[in-house]
């Protein structure tokens, strides 16, 4: 009772100290709570990166190359970078566009220093780095729906017995897929300076031939998408890591291949069998397809061609063996844009062809080099494989 007493007393008083508030925690870091990027329901798309001791950054961000009217100068100035600005709290911030809908690539340059967008981690791999990913809404071909069956992507690791090691690619299989029913294969190759992770994520295969195949528009198939390059130190020159020199051709042939016949349900008739590629892949397309008509009956060139140097040698060389074999391709189907840097290289090898008796299906879309104009180019050639009605266009 007598301690009560004294409490009572001690708070009458006011004797009794108040308990310390606890020490303060450091402050917040604006580096944790960044929103980028945000993409805005106009199409405008507002970019973010918390760089406080930076003196300067840009964003080199794609979107324009899609825009109608776009010029070379427009898309030349947006790889170079927009200037962002500097707010108090250290955040640099800009907002572009409006763009049109697709998926797009974009880096920042900190001080000149190229650096992915460490916010966001949706991002494709390249052959020596990464390039962060957004995405306009609107472009349902291209898009994973709620409402429509999805196949699997897998990434496959196997050994290489003619690189001498491990190597990589990604394997789409359709929706239902079990083993039981075989099916054709669509090897899809990529660009130089990216890997085998450039269709399935900025290319967004799987959700094209989803939405195709849920249309009814192509038939179920196994998608192959292969590392085009055999090793990191690539070149266009000659030498043991140039496109010429590399080591690519003989491993899709003997050992990637074999190696899904062996483990997916296939048919193995040239007449189930495509092979396809945009830019260095579309190149790498033609020489493995023409050096073997006994692996393939259909055909698709993106954004590529022989180059040309080749014409006159190589080329000719893998034309005669072409029509030696007696072994024609149901499809040659050719696509570039008006203002591709390949569509030089494309219709060259377009003329080369017919002046071989060739008589390739040839397009010619708008646009640039780019992956909004591929992923264009695959949904409108998967619909021509495998299906009884495809023309015969390369007798």
């Amino acid at each position: 009772m007598a301690g009560l007493i004294f409490a009572g007393l001690l708070l009458m008083t006011g004797v009794v100290r108040a308990q310390a508030p606890a020490p303060a925690g450091p402050p917040p870091n604006p580096a944790n709570s960044v929103h980028s990027p945000e993409v805005l329901a106009d199409g405008h798309v507002t970019f973010r990166i918390y760089a406080p001791s930076a003196t300067t950054v840009l964003v080199q961000a794609e979107g324009t190359e899609a825009l109608p009217g776009a010029t070379q100068a427009d898309v030349s100035k947006a790889q170079k970078g927009d200037p962002m600005v500097k707010g108090d709290d250290g955040v640099w911030s800009v907002t572009l566009g409006p763009y049109q809908p697709g998926v797009f690539g974009y880096n920042f340059l900190v001080d000149g220093v190229p650096t992915t967008d460490s916010r966001n981690p949706y991002a494709t791999e390249a052959l020596n780095g990464m390039q962060s990913l957004y995405e306009i809404p609107g472009a349902p071909f291209m898009e994973y729906k709620m409402d429509v069956p999805h196949g699997a992507m897998s990434l496959v690791w196997y050994p290489s017995s003619v690189t001498g090691t491990l190597r990589r690619m990604h394997v789409y299989t359709p929706p239902g897929y079990t083993g039981k029913e075989k099916l054709p294969v669509l090897y899809l190759f990529h660009g130089a300076g990216g890997s085998d992770d450039d269709w399935a994520t900025k290319g967004r295969a799987g959700a094209i031939l989803d939405n195709l195949i849920a249309e009814k528009k192509a038939v179920p198939m196994i998608v192959v998408m292969t590392a085009g390059h055999v090793n990191r130190d690539f070149q266009m020159s000659r030498g043991p890591s140039s496109l010429l020199d590399d080591k690519f051709d003989d491993d899709i042939v003997k050992v990637v291949i074999p190696y899904i016949d062996a483990h997916y349900a296939t048919l193995t008739d040239r007449g189930h069998r495509a092979i396809a590629g945009f830019s260095m892949g579309g190149f790498q397309a033609i020489t493995i397809a023409f050096a073997h008509p006994e692996l393939f009956d259909y055909l698709g060139i993106f954004s590529s061609g022989w180059f040309e140097p080749m014409r006159k040698g190589i080329a000719q060389k893998e034309l005669e063996t072409y029509k030696a074999s007696g072994k024609p391709f149901k499809l040659i189907w050719v696509n570039a844009g008006k203002l591709d840097l390949a569509l030089a290289n494309s219709q060259a090898s377009v003329e080369l062809m017919r002046s071989s008796g060739l008589t390739p299906e040839v397009h010619e879309s708008e646009g640039f080099h780019f992956f909004n104009n591929w992923r264009d180019y695959l949904h409108d050639f998967a619909p021509r494989l495998f299906q009884a009605k495809a023309a015969a266009s390369a007798k």
